[in-house]
C-alpha cells in the first residue's frame, strides 16, 4: 500500500508504504510485540534537516465501522536527501488482543495504520496531515506468525472472547485467570479458577441434572451437564487417591486440557 506524507514546499511529498509479509509477532511472556516495517522514500531536498519523526496508531476493524485500537509507536528516521529508509514500528499486544484479532479475522488480517510525520529541523511548517495506510496481511503469513508464539498461546486462543453483556463473559474471565496462573506455574490456583468457570456454567447453562435417568433417555442438556460435572471433579486440588492405593497430582498438561474443554462449554452457554 503506497501513500504520501504531504509537507509544505519545498519539502513536498514523502512516499510511504508497507509490505504485508514484513509483519512479525515476537514472542513474550503474557504479551507479544507486533512489528511492522515501513518504507519511506525521502525527497532530494536539504531544507528538511537531519531527522524525520514518525508517530503512529495501529487499529483493527471491529465491525459496524468501528475500530479496535491496538497501540501507539514512534520512530526517528535519519533524513538523508534521496535515501530510502525502512524503519520498524513495534506495538505490545497482550494475549487478549491477539485473541481478539484472531476472532475478528475472516481470511486475511486487515489492519489500519495512522501515521503522522514531523520534521523538527525543517525551515517550513514541520508537520503534515495524518496518513492512513490500510494493511492486508495474508492469512497464511499471519497463521505462521501465530504458530511461532508457542503452545501456551495455542491453548489461550481457544478461550472465547464474549462481549461484556454476554452470559459467558464471567466464565471466560475465570478461565483467563486460570491461564494467567498456569503461566506462573500455579497449578492449584489454575485449577481453582477453572472450577469457578465450571460452577458459573452450571448456574447459567439451564442444563438439567439427569438424576437416575437411563443414558439413552437423557436430553442434550442433561448430557452436557454430565460432562460438565466430570470436568469439575477433575479440578480437585492436591494429591488424590488413585488405583492400587497410589496418589497422583495434576500436571500442566492436565490443566491445559481442562481449560480447553471448559472453553468449549462456555461457547454453548454464550
Amino acid at each position: 500500500m503506497l501513500d504520501e506524507l504531504r509537507f509544505e514546499q519545498p519539502v513536498g511529498t514523502v512516499p510511504i508504504s508497507h509490505r504485508g509479509e514484513s509483519l512479525a509477532l515476537l514472542k513474550g511472556l503474557g504479551a507479544h510485540a507486533l512489528r511492522l516495517e515501513l518504507e519511506v522514500r525521502l525527497p532530494a531536498v536539504a531544507e528538511a534537516g537531519r531527522v524525520l519523526i514518525l508517530e503512529s496508531d495501529l487499529y483493527a476493524p471491529a465491525g459496524a465501522g468501528s475500530l479496535l485500537w491496538l497501540g501507539s509507536a514512534a520512530v526517528t528516521v535519519p533524513f538523508e536527501p534521496g535515501a530510502v529508509e525502512q524503519p520498524h514500528l513495534q506495538y505490545v499486544l497482550p494475549n487478549t488482543l491477539v485473541r481478539a484479532l484472531e476472532e475478528r479475522r475472516y481470511g486475511d488480517l486487515h489492519l489500519e495504520l495512522n501515521v503522522r510525520a514531523v520534521l523538527p529541523q525543517a525551515s517550513v511548517h514541520p508537520g503534515c496531515p495524518d496518513v492512513r495506510l490500510r494493511l492486508n496481511i495474508a492469512e497464511n503469513h499471519w497463521l505462521r506468525e501465530l504458530e511461532g508464539l508457542g503452545r501456551s498461546l495455542g491453548v489461550e486462543m481457544l478461550v472465547p472472547f464474549p462481549a461484556d453483556d454476554r452470559p459467558g463473559r464471567k466464565a471466560a474471565d475465570h478461565l483467563l485467570q486460570a491461564q494467567r496462573r498456569l503461566r506462573e506455574d500455579d497449578i492449584d490456583g489454575a485449577l481453582l479458577s477453572a472450577r469457578r468457570a465450571l460452577e458459573y456454567i452450571e448456574r447459567n447453562s439451564g442444563w438439567g441434572r439427569p438424576g437416575k435417568k437411563p443414558k439413552r433417555e437423557r436430553n442434550v442438556g442433561e448430557r452436557w451437564a454430565v460432562i460438565r460435572k466430570a470436568l469439575e471433579e477433575q479440578t480437585a486440588v492436591g494429591p488424590r487417591q488413585g488405583g492400587a492405593d497410589k496418589t497422583f497430582t495434576h500436571t500442566r498438561v492436565d490443566v491445559e486440557t481442562l481449560i480447553t474443554l471448559t472453553a468449549a462449554l462456555i461457547r454453548l452457554v454464550d
